[in-house]
């Protein structure tokens, strides 16, 4: 225990206003603290939760921000502006898109997609071909078996949520705030 000799009501109030003040900075810089640690934490889960890695694009999405003010201090976790309009769609809610979905015969990146897709249509080695029933495919011309030839059909594909980011916000703020006393707001953006 830390023993103070205070004399005077002048003593008294400066020691008082002194500490007060080493307190809600205190205060605020742990709060700061805990919620750097958990935009790294929620990077890092976002990064394990796409399958085969994520590119370095995905690596730098969440940012996290703070403020000081008089009255406290404001703390945002949030995804970059950029990133964010690529990857709402795995984050918040899924959307349906129509896109060729390969097959086992086509060759891919690292990251999924078709190898040399672009390329390869604008040199005239992939072609759209469409069949009888309506069904799009996209077929690799260089290839003379029939099984091999098609490396993707076109399909309406729901992508599914890989990481669920105000879900999982929520969940942090409320474990990292929850054995600190005081007053929180806690928004989605």
């Amino acid at each position: 225990m830390l023993k103070v000799k205070i004399n005077g009501i002048d003593n008294s109030r400066a020691y008082l206003n002194k500490t007060g003040e080493k307190l809600g900075r205190n205060f605020q810089n742990e709060i700061i603290k805990r919620s750097r640690e958990l935009s790294i934490k929620m990077q890092k889960d976002l990064n394990d939760s796409v399958d085969k890695g994520a590119v370095p694009f995905t690596n730098r999405a969440v940012l996290f921000l703070y403020r000081k003010k008089g009255t406290g201090v404001s703390t945002t976790i949030m995804i970059k502006d950029i990133q964010a309009h690529y990857l709402y769609e795995v984050l918040v809610q899924p959307k349906a898109i129509d896109k060729f979905i390969p097959t086992s015969k086509a060759r891919l990146t690292s990251q999924g997609n078709i190898a040399g897709l672009k390329r390869n249509l604008s040199n005239g080695r992939f072609k759209v071909v469409k069949g009888k029933n309506g069904k799009e495919r996209l077929i690799d011309t260089k290839q003379k078996k029939k099984e091999k030839r098609v490396i993707a059909v076109r399909e309406n594909k729901k992508r599914k949520l890989i990481y669920d980011f105000y879900r999982n916000a929520e969940k942090g703020t409320v474990l990292i705030m929850s054995d600190i006393r005081g007053s929180f707001i806690v928004k989605k953006g």
